[in-house]
Formats: structure tokens, C-alpha cells, sequence
């Protein structure tokens, strides 16, 4: 049975894949305008950032005044929301005319450099009158956001088909338990897009070392992916599940506490390795040892990563909660998403019936339904 997202528009699953990529976009930008004022290349505006200035005109508008030790991550807050919620418009509109994507993403970046740094910033007194900017600050503007289009644009593809994979794998499952049936899948080749979700889902260790083991190893014992007969087969099992859920648990609460040793430290970077490993070779059929090594790597890259992540905008918030729990939604809501999208990935494949009576009740019971 297909239960592949048919190939129409879908604008809610747009504006998402849009939402996430413009985050990816303005995190590039924020990186291309570092790498250039390290080679001293700067827009040439003195004074507040326009950034500043709106989270000022925000704070203002609360009836509150924003201390200045607050405006740069204020200013870094209005940056990402802005080009997030840019981004979730953009991708909704490249969902119904696919030609506002011409370019790949280079129309959407001047437009966004002309309708934001040289409309609304000026008419919104964020900024200097278009007239009186320095001359430079308008190839600057024109330049960094063609950046920004070129990243959200290619993070707006990935994150559109991974959203509708993972529909699919959820579609997988209604059906399945509407029909009290089990979802048989079949082991995946070493293809380009399994290696990259393999990486991904090892990226997820990098800020919890157990996000994708636990979620691989239920994965596993739902019948999401195929173990069986591997040399991972041991991870979906109950033993492997009542082990690994709560190490989960246990990592959330001491991840909190400050005398928690760096992640980048040798031990936390290994078993990081590790999980991210095993976990890569799980959502392969657990066979695979190219997609172990994606995971490996994308394990480790995403510890240092994440690490500084975490350092700079605690610094800039002054508070390490709220970074924290950020984490925990990205790394174990992340490593659910790929999980199911592996699923979607199967689904012109699985087969909606029942081998035996034997894997039926088991598959029944792993899921919680009921059998006979």
C-alpha cells in the first residue's frame, strides 16, 4: 500500500519546511557577516544594529525599557524571528508558485534585502534613510542576503521532504492500527538520503547523548525499523527499551545541574560517538556500516556545534534554562521525526499485513493494542 504524500501542495507543511529553513538561513547569515568583519568588511552603519532598535521599539511598546546588557540578544532574538517567520511566508508561497524559488533562492534573498534592509528598516526609523546609509551598507545588505536565501532555500527542500516522510510514517501507522494490523518493513540501501538521515539522526546526540539511541531502540520495538535478524537486532527489544528510556530520563536532569562535565569532554564526546553510531547503523537495518560512520560523524560535529551554541546564547540571554530545555525538544523531537520519516520512506514497501499469527500478536503487543 503507498502512503506516500501525494504530489500536491500543502501549505501548512510548507510554511514549516519555510519556518525551519529561514532558522537555517539567518543562522547562516549571522555566520557569513562574522567571517566578513573578521576580514574587516562591515555595512558601515554606526550605532544600534536595526535589530536592537526593534526589540527596543518592542520592549517600549510592552510599556518596558530593554537594559542595555539585554539588547544584544534582544537584537539576536528579532534576527532569528524575523527570518524564521520570512522564511515560513516564503515557504508557504514556493508550495503554490514554485517560481518564487527561482534561483534557488536568489530571488527570494534580493527581495528580502529590498522589501526588509531598504523598505520597512528606513520606514520604520530602525535604520538610516536609504539616502543617507553608507554606500556600502547596500551591496552588504544585497550580498548577506542572498546568503540567507541560498541557505533557507536548500534547508527548505530537506525539511519539506522530511516533514512529508515523516507524515507518511504517521500515516503508516493510522492505518495500521485502524486496520489492527502490523507494519512489516524491510531493511534500506546505502543510498545518498539514508547516509544524510543516518548523519542527522547522530547529530541529535550532540546535545543529548541519548536521544537517538532511545528513539532508535523504540523505534525498533514498534516496528518502525527493521532490526531483525542484525547485529543490532538486541535494540528492540523490551530489555534494550527499559534500558535505554531511562538513561534518557536520567541525562534530562543532569544535563541541568552545573557541575555537569563539557560534552566536548573525552568521555561525553564518546559516548556521543557512540550512540550516534549505533544509532545511524539502526536506522540502516543495523547492517550497515557507512551509515554507522554518518552517524559517528554527525555526532561529533554536532557536540562542538552545539556546545558553542549553547555557550553564546546563554551568554546572551543570561539564563542556561531556557537553552536547555530548547535542547531537549530539538534532539529527541528531532530524532522522533527522522525515525518516522524512515518509516515514510518505506511506506511504498511495507507491507500493512501480518507475516503469522505470531508476528502479528507480537507486533500488536509491542504497540500496546489490543490482541489475541
Amino acid at each position: 500500500m503507498n502512503t506516500s504524500p501525494p504530489c500536491r501542495s500543502d501549505l501548512p507543511l510548507g510554511a514549516a519546511a519555510g519556518l525551519a529553513g529561514g532558522l537555517i538561513g539567518a543562522a547562516a547569515m549571522t555566520a557569513f557577516q562574522d567571517l566578513l568583519a573578521r576580514v574587516g568588511i562591515t555595512s558601515g552603519v554606526r550605532g544600534w544594529p536595526s535589530t536592537e532598535r526593534a526589540a527596543d521599539r518592542l520592549a517600549r511598546l510592552g510599556g518596558r525599557r530593554l537594559p542595555s546588557r539585554h539588547r544584544p540578544a534582544a537584537g539576536e532574538a528579532v534576527h532569528y524571528a524575523v527570518g524564521s517567520l520570512v522564511g515560513g511566508l516564503y515557504g508557504a508561497v514556493a508550495e503554490r508558485r514554485p517560481l518564487a524559488a527561482w534561483g534557488r533562492g536568489a530571488a527570494f534573498g534580493i527581495a528580502t534585502a529590498t522589501l526588509l534592509d531598504e523598505g520597512l528598516v528606513p520606514a520604520m526609523r530602525f535604520g538610516d534613510p536609504v539616502t543617507r546609509a553608507p554606500v556600502q551598507s547596500h551591496p552588504y545588505s544585497y550580498v548577506s542576503h542572498l546568503v540567507y536565501g541560498a541557505f533557507t532555500e536548500s534547508a527548505r527542500r530537506c525539511f519539506r521532504r522530511l516533514f512529508g516522510d515523516a507524515r507518511a510514517g504517521a500515516a503508516a501507522i493510522r492505518q495500521a492500527k485502524a486496520r489492527r494490523v502490523a507494519i512489516v518493513t524491510r531493511p534500506v540501501a546505502d543510498s545518498r538520503r539514508t547516509l544524510a538521515m543516518a548523519f542527522l539522526l547522530g547529530a541529535t546526540a550532540g546535545p543529548r547523548t541519548s536521544a537517538p539511541l532511545v528513539t532508535a531502540s523504540w523505534a525498533a520495538r514498534l516496528g518502525w525499523i527493521d532490526l531483525k535478524d542484525s547485529p543490532l537486532a538486541m535494540l528492540g527489544t523490551t530489555p534494550a527499551v527499559a534500558l535505554t528510556t531511562p538513561m534518557a530520563l536520567g541525562e534530562l536532569i543532569v544535563d541541568k545541574l552545573p557541575s555537569t562535565p563539557d560534552r566536548t569532554d573525552p568521555p561525553g564526546l564518546a559516548a556521543r560517538a557512540i550512540s550516534g553510531a549505533i544509532s545511524g547503523a539502526a536506522l540502516a537495518g543495523g547492517r550497515s556500516w557507512p551509515a554507522a560512520l554518518a552517524g559517528t560523524v554527525g555526532a561529533v560535529v554536532s557536540t562542538y556545534v552545539c556546545h558553542r551554541l549553547r555557550q553564546r546564547l546563554s551568554r546572551a540571554l543570561g539564563h542556561d534554562a531556557p537553552v536547555a530545555a530548547a535542547e531537549d525538544l530539538i534532539a529527541f523531537g528531532g530524532a522522533t521525526l527522522l525515525c518516522l520519516a524512515s518509516l515514510g520512506q518505506q511506506a511504498d514497501t511495507a507491507r500493512l499485513d501480518a507475516a503469522s499469527t505470531e508476528d502479528y500478536d507480537d507486533a500488536l503487543a509491542a504497540l500496546g493494542w489490543p490482541h489475541s
